[in-house]
């Protein structure tokens, strides 16, 4: 497929196109894969996509370059050929090959499976994934949401790809869609749509109540990276002791059923609670039964209207490690650094934009107001950026598990009332659980050693009214 003739390449569609830095950055939509590519490839991409021959484009990356012909042609080969066999152009000759064959010549995993994708995002500040809040209405009303149901913002349409519009010109590679109930929205094909085109890779999260065979149909026609469930446990009685509404679990189900039966990845997400613990040990099995991927988090945050009532009812410490022990959950890894306000953002439906998916009360801007552009450059993101990053309260520095602790301010208690007085956030617990799970004992300098007495039992016990009132994140109820 190479040699001194110039191979001539036709764009597939759906292929998304960002730039990171100096990296030119393509979206195959279709197989959910990003490829990264350095040099002049972002000059020779740019002149395809205008429409140039590939004559037109030697004659001016020579013009440019000042590089012989010969050169020219062999640096355009090999590009197109890169691009041939991840399935990104067509080339003339190579009919008789197939997807498969072409797939197999490839010998690296796609820049978005292997960290390479996340790590070019973050060294260049650009957003490798934004979760955009299409509206706050759901039709649930389980007993851990963190979202405040007095608030009814639903984001306009226009404001909807607006915002993708920018986060596209940004260089944002991923959008998760998400709410609220998103199928609440009668224009959300319209949005999907709308994302597809703008050549994002894209995730739904629903909890799928309003997914029959008819809208499972419709949305088979959308590259969907993955539909992200709701879902609480392996039985209706488990599961609708967190939704508090009959009837939901099956509709959930059945939805996942349907996607799956159309090639539609489904990931079920279950939010680990007291109520649903002992469950949880079986509900990797239950997913994969079903042929869905699934997640499990512990992780508890206040309600935004300012109730520390979801935390009141998460799990201990020792229980997370005991998920941890058993593989069920995957522990925190300290050596990732923070990504908030730097590699993950969150729109909400009201325009504001907060530095994380977790981090809910600390906005970088709004939108309504300016533009991305001017909220990511402007030094309040910096500043913002500095005291995330730098976050320690006065209980860190003095425990002995600090260089094993989870590097997140929204667990360490940043921007959360008297966390800087706290004796323990839930990244202590985050980390003991995780050094529990190990055969680590309680540290006694550390925070979770001086409370507990060495007994984390102890501490859930005695302690979960006296710090669940002090405003912490899910105190004594580790993730």
């Amino acid at each position: 497929m190479s040699g001194a003739t110039p191979l001539i390449p036709v764009i597939r569609p759906y292929i998304g196109t960002r730039h990171i830095g100096e990296n030119l950055c393509l979206i195959q939509q279709q197989k959910s894969q990003v490829w990264l590519f350095g040099g002049i490839s972002r000059k020779i991409w740019h002149l395809l996509k205008e429409g140039k021959t590939v004559e037109g484009i030697i004659e001016a990356i020579q013009s440019e370059f000042k590089a012989p012909r010969e050169k020219v042609i062999a640096s355009l080969n090999n590009f197109f050929q890169q691009l041939w066999e991840r399935q990104i152009v067509d080339i003339q000759g190579g009919e008789h090959i197939s997807n498969a064959e072409r797939a197999a010549m490839v010998k690296e995993e796609p820049c978005n499976t292997n960290g390479k994708l996340w790590n070019i995002c973050f060294d260049n500040h650009v957003l490798f994934r934004t979760w955009l809040d299409l509206l706050i209405p759901c039709n649930l009303r389980c007993q851990h949401c963190y979202l405040d149901f007095s608030k009814t913002d639903i984001l306009p349409f226009s404001e909807v790809c607006s915002y993708l519009d920018q986060l596209e010109k940004h260089g944002c590679p991923e959008v998760v869609l998400t709410g609220g109930e998103i199928f609440l929205r009668r224009d959300l094909l319209d949005i999907i749509a709308y994302t597809q085109e703008r050549g994002f890779l894209f995730e739904l999260f629903t909890n799928a109540n309003f997914i029959d065979e008819k809208m499972a149909d419709r949305l088979s026609k959308y590259f969907i990276e993955c539909v992200q469930i709701s879902v609480y446990g392996t039985t209706a009685e488990i599961h609708e002791k967190v939704t508090r509404k009959p009837g939901t679990f099956n509709k959930s189900i059945n939805a996942a059923k349907f996607l799956i039966e159309r090639g539609i990845p489904v990931r079920l997400v279950n939010v680990v609670q007291q109520v649903n613990y002992e469950d949880a040990f079986r509900f990797r099995d239950f997913a994969k039964s079903l042929g869905a991927d699934y997640d499990i988090d512990g992780t508890l945050m206040p309600n935004r209207n300012g109730s520390n009532e979801p935390l009141t009812l998460g799990i201990s410490v020792w229980q997370m490690a005991e998920l941890h022990k058993a593989g069920i959950t995957k522990p925190p890894n300290p050596t990732v650094a923070c990504t908030a306000a730097r590699g993950k953002g969150r729109i909400t439906a009201h325009g504001d934009i907060y530095p994380c998916n977790v981090i809910n009360n600390a906005s970088l801007g709004n939108l309504k107001k300016n533009t991305f552009e001017e909220i990511w450059a402007s030094p309040w993101r910096n500043e913002l950026r500095h005291m995330i990053t730098n976050y320690k309260p006065k209980r860190c520095g003095t425990c002995s598990n600090s260089q094993e602790c989870v590097p997140c301010a929204a667990t360490r208690g940043f921007n959360q009332e008297n966390h800087m007085e706290a004796p323990v956030s839930e990244a202590c617990m985050i980390t003991t659980a995780d050094l529990l799970s190990r055969g680590r004992e309680f540290s006694p300098d550390s925070p979770v050693g001086k409370v507990a007495g060495g007994c984390a039992d102890i501490a859930l016990a005695s302690n979960a009214g006296q710090l669940v009132n002090q405003g912490l994140i899910q105190i004594t109820q580790a993730s």
